[in-house]
C-alpha cells in the first residue's frame, strides 16, 4: 500500500487532551492534542473520537513498525496509547472513523478482498469497519462494492444522518492521480450509489474530506502542487456544495503542512494533523485542535 505524506464529551475530551477550557484555542491559536500519549516524536494523523469522547482513535507511524490504528483513552487516562486489537504490520489500516452513532469504525486498508483466497495486500485501499459489539469492537467486515471500486477509497467520514463522504481516486500515480470527493447514504446495512462533489476551483486537488456531524460543512486538504492546507466548503439548503475556501491561519499556517481533519460529535472542534514548530518531543506530524468557529473566515 501507497501512504504519501498527506496523509462529545467536551469534558473528556478536555481531559483526554490534558488542557484546560481556558487555554484551548488562546487568542485564536491551535493546541497539540495529547502532547507525550497522543502527539509524540512519532508520525501521527488522522483522528476521531467516539460519541461520548471517552476514547480517541487515530494512526501512529514509528521508525521501528508499520502504520496501526491506535487508541488513547478512557478521556483522563495518562497512560500511553495502545494499538487496536485487529490493526497488525500484515495490513496497512489507516484513517479510523468512529461512525456517528457509535456502532462502526470505519478505517481504509489494503487487506485482501472477501472471497479472494488471497493474504497478500491489495494494491490500492478500500473501506472496512469494525462493528460495535458489546465486548468492544468486532472483526472487521468489507464495505461492500457500493462504496469501494476498482480504484482506491481512502478516508471516511460520516454525518449524523448516515451521509458517508470519501475519496475516490482514479488512475494514475502519486499527485497525477485525480482525487474525487464522494457522498454515500447509508441504506441498511449497505449504502447508496456514491455521488461526486462537483465544485472544485481550478487546480485545486482535494482528499481527507471530513463531514461535520449535521452534514452541512466539509472540510478537506488540499493542494495546488505545494504544501496541503486545509478547505471548507458549506452546503446550500438546494442541497449543493460552494466553491472549496481555505481555512484561516488559526489552521493554515505559513509554509505548513496541514492534512487529515475530524469535526467533533458536537460540531465545535475540529482536529487535524500538522507539520509545524511543537512543544519539545513532537514529532514531524502531530495532531491539533482548534475550536471550528475560529478555522473558519468570515
Amino acid at each position: 500500500m501507497v501512504i504519501h505524506k498527506y496523509i462529545t464529551g467536551i469534558a473528556c475530551a478536555l481531559a483526554l487532551q490534558g488542557a484546560s477550557t481556558s487555554a484551548l484555542g488562546a487568542e485564536g491559536a491551535a493546541d497539540i492534542v495529547g502532547h507525550g500519549t497522543v502527539s509524540t516524536p512519532a508520525r501521527e494523523f488522522a483522528t476521531s473520537l467516539d460519541p461520548d469522547g471517552t476514547n480517541l482513535y487515530f494512526n501512529r507511524i514509528t521508525d521501528e513498525a508499520g502504520i496501526y490504528i491506535w487508541v488513547a483513552g478512557p478521556g483522563g487516562d495518562a497512560k500511553p496509547a495502545r494499538k487496536i486489537w485487529f490493526s497488525d504490520d500484515r495490513y496497512g489500516d489507516v484513517d479510523p472513523f468512529v461512525s456517528r452513532s457509535g456502532d462502526r469504525l470505519y478505517f481504509s486498508s489494503d487487506r485482501p478482498l472477501p472471497g479472494s483466497g488471497s493474504s497478500e495486500p491489495t494494491p490500492d485501499n478500500n473501506t472496512w469497519y469494525a462493528p460495535r459489539t458489546e465486548s468492544g469492537w468486532g472483526e472487521p467486515q468489507f464495505a461492500g462494492t457500493t462504496v469501494n471500486s476498482a480504484a482506491s477509497e481512502t478516508f471516511v467520514s460520516e454525518s449524523a444522518q448516515g451521509e458517508l463522504v470519501f475519496t475516490r481516486f482514479g488512475e494514475g500515480s502519486g499527485r497525477a492521480r485525480p482525487a474525487y470527493l464522494m457522498v454515500a447514504k447509508r441504506k441498511g446495512e449497505g449504502f447508496e450509489t456514491p455521488q461526486r462533489i462537483e465544485t472544485l476551483p481550478q487546480g485545486l486537488r482535494v482528499s481527507n474530506p471530513a463531514v461535520s456531524p449535521d452534514g452541512g460543512l466539509i472540510v478537506a486538504a488540499g493542494t495546488r502542487g505545494d504544501a496541503p492546507k486545509l478547505y471548507f466548503s458549506r452546503k446550500s439548503p438546494a442541497g449543493d456544495w460552494a466553491p472549496f475556501r481555505a481555512l484561516t491561519e488559526a489552521v493554515n499556517v505559513p509554509d505548513g503542512v496541514q492534512f487529515a481533519p475530524y469535526i467533533s460529535n458536537d460540531g465545535q472542534w475540529l482536529y487535524f494533523s500538522s507539520e509545524r514548530p511543537a512543544p519539545d518531543g513532537a514529532g514531524d506530524d502531530d495532531i491539533y485542535r482548534v475550536r471550528l468557529d475560529l478555522a473558519l473566515p468570515d
